[in-house]
């Protein structure tokens, strides 16, 4: 594959060549449309390093291309030599301009926070430090999408007179990707990337929250720090003076809430990206998950008629389809906290979920975590945390780490009990 790039003020477009193998995905079901990809914000200029550019091409194809990938613009030996020790599918073979010196990382930088309006990013900006740059990515939109971002850009006018330095770029990078969406993990991070030396970035961010990160509520505890996604991106973004860094993966979605209710800042967000500020729509699974969770939180009262309209929308029903259910224990740590519920359908969605009486740790912070923090701001960030959140004594650690739901998984009564629920959902 061939990406051609170029820049102008305000705006970078990449066009790709496929060779023959190229365009297809992994997973057998996604693929890629060939089109041309723009980023959009006044700050953008020709004078981004070029290793970046390149390095925000790899990111939006890299599971597409079946042998190699070069770039219309040469890359200092460092980026390629770098690169190609972490890419085994393919590798990069391009011009190297060997007088290009590599993006160093800059002495007074500051972090960038890839910032969506959601709960879990508003966590991370509240433990961040002031001089945080949260950066927005703006889809265009299109008549049969039901994203809607008026809250997300509401979300982003409060961050700014809130005195954050915040920045909103324009793509279409996710069309790339057929069915929309991402075209790999950390795509967006793309957004940060293209204005890091305009805004003297150190580092890029995002809420990445314990379940996702460590796997809890999933079937196994993923060793995070050793696996292939850690070791993949930390070193590409690394290449270009850059560290990756995660303030609130050893933060359940559970505190994150928490964060959000108890932080002078937390009123910023909303996770619904369907409904209107203020006015989520209630119809999709994260209107479900956090209402009940805010309820389970004491922060708003269980109503029984939203929580059955809730449940038989068809987003929440084909979630509860699956087993295990996403954040099943976020859902766990819900229901518990509300029984007793007199209530066919919650008794059937208790009855349903995995057996666990104690979820209290997900209110807790896995200060393991701090590993994936950068360096420079490990210290603010932990004290930040701490003064919202309690850490972990060693047994919850332990608990964390023993994380594994086979056993539950593979009962037939785990079958059953979906089964009993989704046919009464559906009625």
């Amino acid at each position: 594959m061939h990406a051609k790039i170029k820049t102008f003020e305000g705006r970078v477009e990449y066009d790709f060549k496929l060779d023959d193998g190229d365009g297809g995905h992994p997973d057998g079901k996604t693929k890629m449309e060939n089109i041309s990809v723009y980023f959009k914000n006044e700050l953008i200029n020709e004078d981004i390093h070029n290793d970046i550019l390149c390095l925000v091409a790899l990111l939006i194809v890299n599971p597409f291309i079946s042998n190699k990938l070069s770039f219309s613009i040469p890359v200092s030996n460092k980026f390629v030599t770098s690169a190609n020790k972490m890419l085994s599918k393919y590798k990069i073979k391009t011009e190297i301009d060997y007088d290009l010196s590599p993006r160093e990382m800059p002495n007074l930088g500051r972090p960038g926070l890839a910032f969506s309006g959601g709960c879990d990013s508003s966590a991370a900006l509240c433990i961040m430090p002031p001089e945080t740059v949260p950066v927005f990515l703006e889809r265009p939109m299109s008549e049969s999408s039901s994203y809607n971002s008026d809250a997300a850009l509401m979300s982003c006018e409060l961050v700014r007179d809130l005195g954050f330095h915040l920045e909103i770029v324009e793509s279409n990078f996710e069309y790339l990707r057929n069915p929309i969406g991402f075209p790999s993990d950390l795509a967006h991070a793309s957004v940060l990337l293209l204005l890091a030396d305009i805004m003297s970035l150190d580092s890029v961010n995002f809420g990445t929250v314990l379940e996702s990160s460590y796997g809890i509520g999933h079937e196994n505890f993923r060793d995070y720090g050793n696996g292939s996604h850690w070791r993949f991106f930390s070193t590409l973004f690394d290449i270009v003076g850059i560290e990756l860094s995660l303030p609130v993966c050893g933060i359940s979605e559970v505190g994150t809430a928490i964060i959000c209710k108890k932080s002078p800042m937390g009123y910023i967000s909303q996770s619904c990206i369907r409904g209107n500020w203020s006015e989520p729509c209630l119809k999709c699974w994260k209107c479900f998950r956090k209402q009940l969770l805010s309820c389970g939180l004491g922060y708003d009262k269980f109503q029984e008629s939203q929580f059955l309209t809730g449940l038989s929308t068809p987003d929440v029903v084909a979630k509860l389809k699956k087993i295990p259910i996403s954040h099943e224990n976020v859902l766990r740590f819900s229901i518990n906290k509300l029984m007793p519920q007199e209530n066919k359908m919650f008794n059937l969605l208790e009855k349903r979920l995995l057996p666990l009486e104690n979820t209290d740790f997900l209110k807790e912070w896995y200060s393991p975590s701090i590993y994936f923090v950068s360096k420079k701001y490990r210290e603010i960030i932990k004290e930040n945390i701490l003064e919202i959140l309690d850490s972990m004594n060693s047994s919850n650690e332990k608990f964390v780490e023993a994380w594994n739901l086979n056993k539950f998984l593979n009962k037939k009564s785990t079958i059953t009990n979906t089964n009993n629920l989704i046919s009464k959902v559906s009625e």
